[in-house]
């Protein structure tokens, strides 16, 4: 791979776009103007572009990526940093530091790409605290709700401690192997005799702990429903989508191509995960009365499906997990962003984001109840939208990799998902309201809301190009010295 400093230039642009946007909030004329969220949207989408455009490198010996893998990853952080920077144009005046606000953003967007793009533990740790650090200012943005600061303390006290984790495992993994490097730490492997050692283990553990929080699996999810019903929609929408997703590429680039040689390892603690989240998920969440907490709750769930694909990646040859979790997840940005940005609108209208201010939605907005009724059933894995082709997906790749008692509890999880998904859709479409009169949605809103239905519909009825995506960024998770075939999934 020839080491080109190209593929730097979208992350200069995010780079120069936050400190743009916090200056350009300072002139009183744009901050009645209400158009540092389009800004953020243009710039995300001009990184994408020059990103997809861009040649593959591994600069500083190795220790970032610029691959096809990082690539595919980064199209789903920008993508939902522009959805959710245009969903908050609608906020934008009613926010006392929107710069600083849409900075956060764009310089959490950085911070996951660089975990994509990690060549070792060293880089990946750099983004997962860059991240998390402005994650959780943006989660206290909203200074006057009492909510929103208790959420980000509890963000700044776990995530700390989910920080250290991974860097003491960092520091075990360093001591075992003699290197950071995910293709050093492979190389070490390989050379070593007498299976996993007990110190080996022990790191491997506190890594993927650590990721574990990230991406909000049981039990290392108990911050993820108070935080995202403390936090603004918007953040909250970015938080479990682009975040996730980061944690994800990170989790994936580690065990695939650091620990691809200790499989049997840590695939007892991927399936242990995704036991965990997949039932405390989707039980929990038939109590909740709360929208947010119950997409919170849905969320754990949902990372509990893509660790089925994890699971199983040791005996697929990797393409077909990695395809099948990178379309799970572009498929989950559009939706579950759709999903947070319906709650900001019916609590915008009826000052409530309690599920039972969707009664009767149908007769005050006829689009916002059709969005709802996508989302909720893409969710719950309905035909033919893209949450049931999504699924589809996993499994399979957990059936080929020989993972089947997981696939039949993710399958019997699922069915009960679809009961408090259900219940939601009843209020929209059956329960009458309380109010007639027609709910008002702001314009940026309403057409991010149709971005995400959009978004939804078309990767279910046509999901082949997103499947092909995680296939090639596969294959750069592959050791060079490998000739392994990699699997591929059915069209």
């Amino acid at each position: 791979m020839i080491p080109t400093y190209q593929p730097l230039l979208p992350y200069a642009i995010l780079t120069a776009l936050a400190v743009v946007v916090v200056l350009l909030d300072t002139l009183p004329a744009v901050r009645r103007s209400a158009w540092l969220g389009w800004l953020t949207a243009l710039g995300a989408l001009a990184a994408l572009a020059l990103d997809a455009l861009g040649p593959e490198s591994a600069p500083w010996q190795g220790m970032l990526r610029f691959d096809g893998y990082a690539r595919a990853f980064n199209a789903v952080f920008l993508l939902t940093l522009a959805v959710v920077a245009v969903g908050s144009t609608a906020e934008e005046r009613k926010m006392g530091f929107a710069g600083e606000y849409y900075a956060l953003l764009i310089l959490s967007a950085l911070g996951l790409m660089l975990m994509g793009s990690a060549g070792g533990l060293l880089a990946l740790y750099l983004g997962l605290e860059l991240s998390t650090i402005c994650l959780f200012t943006l989660v206290g943005f909203a200074k006057r709700e009492p909510r929103s600061a208790e959420a980000a303390l509890k963000l700044l006290v776990i995530g700390a401690v989910a920080s250290a984790v991974v860097l003491y495992g960092i520091s075990i993994l360093y001591g075992v192997l003699g290197s950071t490097q995910f293709d050093q730490m492979a190389a070490a492997l390989a050379t070593q005799s007498g299976g996993t050692t007990p110190a080996l283990w022990l790191g491997l553990a506190f890594v993927i702990g650590g990721l574990a929080f990230k991406i909000a699996a049981a039990p290392f999810h108990l911050w993820a429903p108070d935080v995202y019903e403390g936090a603004p929609a918007t953040v909250a929408a970015y938080l479990s989508t682009a975040s996730k997703a980061g944690g994800f590429a990170a989790l994936l680039r580690f065990l695939l191509l650091g620990l691809g040689g200790v499989s049997g390892s840590w695939q007892l603690l991927v399936v242990a995960l995704a036991v965990l989240s997949m039932v405390i998920g989707n039980l929990v969440a038939l109590v909740q009365s709360n929208l947010k907490r119950l997409l919170a709750y849905s969320g754990i769930a949902q990372a509990g499906y893509v660790l089925v694909a994890v699971a199983g990646a040791p005996g697929t040859g990797q393409g077909m997990s990695v395809g099948a979790a990178l379309m799970y997840l572009f498929l989950y940005a559009f939706t579950n962003v759709g999903g947070f940005l319906l709650a900001q609108a019916i609590a915008d209208a009826t000052g409530s984001d309690e599920i039972a201010a969707l009664r009767g939605l149908h007769r005050r907005s006829p689009s916002l109840a059709f969005a709802a009724l996508v989302v909720l059933f893409s969710l719950g894995g309905i035909p033919p939208l893209a949450g049931f082709v999504g699924k589809v997906y996993l499994f399979a790749a957990g059936w080929q990799g020989g993972q089947q008692a997981l696939v039949l509890l993710g399958a019997l999880t699922s069915v009960i998902a679809l009961y408090y998904y259900l219940m939601v859709a009843r209020q929209v479409y059956i329960c009458d309201p309380e109010d007639d009169r027609r709910l008002p949605v702001a314009r940026p809103l309403g057409l991010a809301i149709a971005v995400c239905v959009v978004g939804t519909l078309g990767i279910g009825i046509y999901p082949r190009p997103w499947v092909a995506l995680g296939e090639r960024a596969a294959l750069a998770l592959r050791p060079a010295s490998s000739g392994q075939a990699v699997a591929r999934l059915p069209h």
